[in-house]
Parts: structure tokens; sequence; C-alpha cells
């Protein structure tokens, strides 16, 4: 039977020569500066089972006699992915008990130590809010001091961030919301969960940060209960994170991160944390994952050159592992329905060929044009059905399309009445359009959106163009737009997938198309903000570095009557194809 040395042996046999040394740290403060597709998960889950092992059997070396190993990640499905590979890991050295291998979210961690610390001193544990509760809460207290609008759901997770967060700027550009008014509502939710006796997660850090500072019996209990601490994208940690982690680590830490990939500076994640960890202590070791398993080598030429743009980082030097170039195009569409309708060709295609591919955007509501026009594309293909990762925003529930099928259905009723001289009542498209020339849509438009961001207001209406372009009644076109809300209802696995970038940072696709690559959209918000639009580029680079084989960046010229300028971003990309 083979010993655990050569059991450990065979599987860093097939690591590249930074991959071992950073599965290989032990003792002391270091920080793995991982790029994307450096197969980092496979370090971490690789070096938590050498180190239980070693904890497990005496120690070994400079780790003799010490505890058991900690890996903290921010989600759920990365933590379950890296307990997965690190208890396989186990096992296949020989492991049995994989109790003590502690795989953690930054948040279960926390909750659990602030769990038994409440307990010791016979206090009661204050019951957490999840993350739906919280919504609710917040789009209530909404609806209540705005006179009872409805806040749409991108929009609405923006006053949520700052909320939990405050650490946003209450400077609001949509309908319906003030700083004023989104600061009071931030006081509401507050005195409302005080009366209630709740914590929520941004409490929960809070406490925790609290009870370690000021309990040093805590902060030693927390310390002995682990030996080694490993830290997950450490670029997304908040500051609070930050004191948390260091205040429970006994010094031998090893932090894996990309500051290229911080894209959650609305959650209060900072990059320059890590830098400021890494810079103030001269006794950090580094090591380097600069090689790119994932995609081809056009791609990481492109991707690379463009987030160089961004200064304040670590400096990398990112290489394809691969042989292949990968494709990088840049296209350019008259206007969001055509750049719709390619999207939907596209994706046919790809599952066709059992491919996966994804649709990448900025915000929600982009992905409902593109979602309508595979809808027709697919028929009644099964295979094309898609996954929609991020927050779904439902066209059927829109106000627009209800007082649009409202108004299309009392005409239909008063041409069939014979209150007109038609033969045949009109297809729902040409009401539309008489509608359009009457101005009556402009006046729908205006009663639902109101101050909405012109953009995702167009994008609805793009939707419901296609949508009423396939449809033969008011009612036929009511019911695709709820068939269109089920079509995707799904959360397996897919090969074609429609995401927010945020949703699909850490996955992978042979083919990734990046839409609405126009100024105002992507990048959005403050761009005369020079930190905002560091934080734009690393979700622009982050949305790149997902594509393995073919990545497509699109500019429309138009989105309903608005004319568009093609991002500053299609720019730098096509300055790194030359």
């Amino acid at each position: 039977m083979d010993t655990f040395e050569e059991k450990l042996s065979g599987e860093l046999s097939g690591l590249t020569k930074d991959q071992f040394a950073a599965v290989m740290h032990g003792c002391g403060r270091a920080v793995c500066l991982a790029g994307p597709g450096s197969g980092k998960t496979r370090v971490i889950s690789l070096r938590a089972a050498r180190l239980w092992y070693a904890c497990e059997n005496g120690g070994r070396g400079s780790e003799e006699n010490i505890g058991a190993v900690l890996t903290l990640s921010f989600n759920r499905p990365a933590c379950g992915e890296m307990r997965s590979r690190g208890v396989e890991y186990i096992k296949r050295l020989g492991g049995r008990n994989t109790d003590s291998a502690g795989f953690f979210t930054v948040h279960a961690y926390c909750f659990r130590l602030l769990r038994e610390y409440l307990a010791g001193r016979g206090s009661a544990v204050p019951r957490v809010l999840d993350p739906d509760e919280t919504s609710r809460m917040i789009e209530g207290l909404y609806g209540q001091l705005s006179g009872g609008r409805r806040l749409p759901g991108d929009e609405m997770k923006k006053l949520k961030s700052f909320i939990l967060t405050e650490t946003g700027e209450p400077d609001f550009e949509f309908g319906g919301l003030s700083g004023e008014l989104a600061v009071e509502i931030s006081k509401k939710y507050t005195a409302a969960k005080r009366k209630l006796g709740l914590i929520d997660f941004g409490d929960m850090l809070g406490l925790t940060l609290e009870y370690l500072r000021d309990d040093e019996k805590l902060r030693k209990r927390a310390k002995a209960a682990y030996a080694f601490t490993q830290v997950d994208e450490a670029q997304d940690l908040s500051e609070a994170q930050a004191g948390i982690i260091e205040l429970i680590s006994n010094g031998n830490i090893l932090y894996v991160a990309d500051d290229d990939q911080s894209i959650y500076g609305f959650r209060g994640a900072n990059p320059g944390t890590v830098r400021s960890l890494v810079n103030g202590d001269h006794n950090f070791k580094t090591y380097m994952l600069e090689k790119n398993f994932r995609s081809g080598s056009d791609i990481v030429s492109a991707s690379s050159w463009f987030i160089r743009a961004n200064d304040d980082r670590f400096a990398k030097k990112i290489s394809a592992a691969r042989q292949t170039c990968g494709e990088v195009t840049l296209r350019y569409f008259r206007d969001t329905g055509t750049q719709a309708a390619f999207c939907a060709e596209l994706l046919k295609k790809r599952a066709q060929k059992k491919r996966s591919a994804c649709v990448l955007y900025r915000n929600n509501v982009s992905g409902l044009p593109v979602l309508a026009a595979l809808y027709f594309a697919a028929g009644k293909d099964r295979s094309m059905i898609p996954r929609v990762r991020g927050e779904r925003t439902l066209f059927s529930e829109s106000g627009y399309v209800k007082k649009l099928y409202d108004e299309i259905k009392r005409r239909e009723e008063d041409l069939g009445n014979g209150k007109k001289a038609f033969a045949a009542v009109p297809l729902p498209y040409d009401i539309y359009r008489r509608l359009e020339r009457e101005k009556k849509i402009d006046l729908i438009a205006a009663a639902e959106f109101g101050g909405r961001r012109p953009f995702l207001k167009n994008a609805v209406m793009c939707a419901a163009e296609t949508v009423l372009k396939h449809s033969l009644s008011a009612d036929e076109f009511l019911n695709f737009s709820e068939e269109i809300d089920n079509y995707c209802d799904c959360e397996a696995e897919r090969l074609l997938n429609l995401s927010t970038v945020h949703s699909a940072k850490g996955l992978e696709y042979d083919t990734v198309v990046i839409i609405d690559c126009v100024e105002g959209e992507f990048p959005f918000g403050d761009v005369r903000k020079e930190e905002h639009l560091r934080e734009e580029r690393r979700l622009m680079y982050v949305a790149m570095t997902r594509a393995k084989n073919e990545l497509t960046v699109s500019c429309p010229g138009r989105c309903g009557k608005m004319l568009l300028n093609a991002s500053r971003f299609a720019g730098e990309i096509e300055d790194s194809m030359r």
C-alpha cells in the first residue's frame, strides 16, 4: 500500500512549479496571486488536504504539534466546491475523519463563532435575517415612503447595497428615489431590526469583529482552533472581514487573491485591503499563478493587455497554457434588437454543436431582449432552454407589458366591433406602430418608468416589440410574455446561459458574448471617479476571462430612440488586438 508521501507525490506531480510552491507553503504569512483559470481551487483544496494530514498525524517538519486548517470562501457554491475537492483529496491521501477540515463561508464561520460566544455568556443569540427577509423589509419600507411606487429590480439592488454596506454615496440616479429617501429608509430599517431583536449579515460581521477586539479569551480560543488559515477570493474582503480574519489567525495564513477580479465594491470589498496587508509586512511570501489553463492565447492576450490600463495593482504576466488561439471579435449593430437577434442565432448554433455559451451583461434587464429573441429562435427545441443567472426580471410582471396589453386589447375590441372600417383586425404589432405614431407608447412608458434610466426602459420596450412581432392577438402577446418567463425558470445547469457579469464570476464557457458595451452602460455610472472606472474595467476583465474559445464584444448603435456611443472599453479591446 502506498504511503502518505507516495500518494501526495502522485497528486503533486500534475502541478506546475508555481502551483506546487503554493501548495507546499507551510507556516507564516503569504499571498497567492491567482489569475483567471490558473487552478486556484485545486491549489487551495490540495493544500488543505496536505495540512490536514500533517496536523492529524502529529505534524511534519516545521508544522509539528499544531492543529487543523480553516478554509474561508465568500459564497456557498464556492465553499461547497472547496469542501468537496478538499475532502476528496483527504480521502485519496488516506484520511478518514474529515471533520477538522474546516470549510466555511465567512458569514457561516462568524455566525458559529458568535453563537458559541453568546451561549458561553448565557446571552440569547439574535435571529439572523435571511437575504429574502432583508429584501422584503427594505422593499416594504420603500413602498411606504415612496407613495406605493415599485422600484425595478436592478435599482432596488443598488438601494439594498447602500443600506446593507453603508459604503456607497446616496446619489441615486433613478426616478422615485433620492439620496435623502435612501437615508431615511436605512434609518427605519435599522430601527425595525432593533425593535424585533434581529440582525442581518452586516450586523453579524460587525458584532463578531467587536467581540474579537474586546475579548482576549475569545481571540485565543479562535486562534487555537486552527493552526492554518487560508482565504479564497481575498480581493473581495471588506475592512470588517479582513479585521476578523487577522484576529482569528495565529500567523499562518495564505490569502488567495486576484485584485484584477475585485468587482464587489458595492458590497464594501476593496482590492486595496490585500495590497495593504502585503505591503505592510516584509515577511509576506508571494506566490504567482500566472498560467491560464482556461482561455485561448488571443483571449488571454487581449484581456491581459486590457486590464493593464488600471494602475495600483499587483503586476502579473499572465500567459496561456493552451496552444489554441481563441477568437476575439468586436461586433457593431444597428440597435439592441439586431444585437439580440444575433445573440439568439449564435446561441442556437452553439447548442446544436453541444458547446456551452453565455451572453453577459451589466444589468439584469439587458437580458430581456436576448431572452425574447432566443425564445422564438428556439421553437420547440428544449435543448435551447437557457439558464438565467442573477436576479430575474420577470417580463410578464412589468407594468409596461400589462398597460401595453390593455391598450392593444382595447383597440382590437374597438376595431372588431366595427367602430372603424377595417375588413380584418390589424396584428398587434401594426396596432403598436399606430400607437407609436399617436405618441401613446411614449405616454405608457412615461407612466410606467418615470425617471428610470432610458437604456433600461428601452430594453424592456425592445423585448416587448420582439414579442409583438410574433403575436397574432393581444392575448397571445400576453401569453407569450408569461411563457418567456417560465421558459427559463430552472436552476439546473444548461449549455446556454444568460447572466450578469457578477453572477458569472468563477464560471467558464466555450463561447461568451458581452453585450451593450456602450458608454453609460459599460462602463456604468460616474466614470469621473477614478476608482469607479477601475472597478468597471475589472468587471469587463472578469467578463472577458469567462471565455474559453470564443469572445465577442457587442456594441449596439441605438436603444429605442436613444443613440448610443460605443464604450471606451471596446476601443481599448480593439487596440489590444492590433
